[in-house]
């Protein structure tokens, strides 16, 4: 008996603090989730993008995010309440009926445990002690801070998902596909308005990488609209910096501060999302060379045909890999960005 007591005491401790620093690692830090929520994030994705065959524009896909979010709290609110009660089992007198005095059953301190942390208070039942009092007034306050901060915490992620929405929605709006993009903004002699636009994009691709950092679950909030979708929008962009730098000819104006600008963007979500979901992946898709008679047609200055296939075969190769290993993650081919 003395032995099970120890063990429910350690086990208790042992699944409260576990819960109540994931909670504190990912609602107030900038360096994404804790290691808990990762893991409950993953395998609801994991179990959504299965059931709807991988397929982007599958609707089920565009519950995975709120499933996330729920199946979080749920976690957290189960574990500090399987934390406390082990804790309040190590003591057979920890609670009493505070009209009986008589020692509450497991049953009633599972009880007890529930209005606790949820700060009730209805006080059929007290702790018997200064020393539960303590614990009880402790994990009071935990849970009302770990509730606020729960709430503050999804707040932030929606407003974070509702800024993907945003970028995907503009970078799709210059164009259907990366050669449209250039070709749309070509006036004869550069790309001036899409330099224009290159200051917001930066802004809300740099401002859409610090989110991720920050609210890792983000990343699985899908929308089954290839224009909202921020996997597509993202490749887009990049395949149409890549056309913008190897294919069109060097004497063309072009602004170099933008140019870098958006070459720093780019690399930073790319590594962002490479380190955090795309470690060891295998691509299904070959990433298609880009048909470039389009913007020869209008007049664009283009160098040799063959240089420039050979520079997206060879030197871009690992880059497009990467590109494709995103898209194919979130249920996506690069028919989505060459239309």
């Amino acid at each position: 008996m003395y032995f099970m007591n120890l063990l429910y005491l350690f086990l208790g401790a042992l699944i409260f603090t576990l819960i109540a620093l994931d909670i504190i690692k990912t609602t107030f830090s900038s360096s994404g989730g804790g290691r808990i929520t990762e893991l409950v994030s993953r395998a609801v994705w994991k179990t959504f993008f299965s059931v709807s065959g991988k397929e982007g524009k599958s609707k089920l896909l565009e519950y995975a995010g709120p499933s996330i979010l729920t199946c979080t709290l749920l976690t957290w609110v189960l574990g500090l309440w399987a934390g406390l009660f082990l804790l309040l089992l190590s003591d057979p007198d920890s609670v009493i009926n505070s009209t009986t005095l008589s020692s509450a059953s497991p049953l009633e301190k599972l009880y007890y445990a529930g209005f606790t942390l949820s700060t009730l208070g209805v006080g059929d039942y007290v702790a018997s002690n200064d020393v539960w009092r303590i614990i009880t007034s402790v994990t009071a306050f935990s849970g009302l801070a770990f509730i606020t901060a729960s709430l503050t915490y999804f707040v932030q992620v929606l407003s974070a998902v509702g800024l993907q929405s945003k970028l995907s929605l503009y970078i799709n709006s210059m164009g259907k596909s990366p050669q449209q993009i250039l070709v749309n903004s070509w006036d004869g002699k550069g790309f001036s308005s899409f330099f224009d636009n290159v200051s917001d994009i930066c802004q809300m691709l740099m401002q859409h990488t610090v989110n991720h950092h920050s609210f890792p679950v983000i990343h699985y909030f899908h929308n089954c609209q290839p224009k909202l979708s921020v996997a597509p929008a993202v490749a887009l962009l990049e395949e149409a910096h890549q056309l913008l730098k190897q294919a069109v000819l060097q004497d063309v104006i072009k602004s170099e501060v933008k140019m870098t600008m958006l070459q720093t963007a780019l690399d930073s979500y790319l590594e962002m999302v490479k380190g955090s979901f795309l470690k060891n992946t295998s691509p299904q898709e070959a990433a298609p060379i880009p048909d470039i008679g389009k913007m020869e047609e209008k007049g664009v200055p283009i160098k040799n045909r063959e240089e420039v296939e050979q520079t997206f075969k060879q030197n871009l190769k690992d880059r497009r890999r990467l590109l494709t290993s995103l898209l194919e993650m979130d249920g996506w081919s690069w028919k989505e960005v060459y239309k």
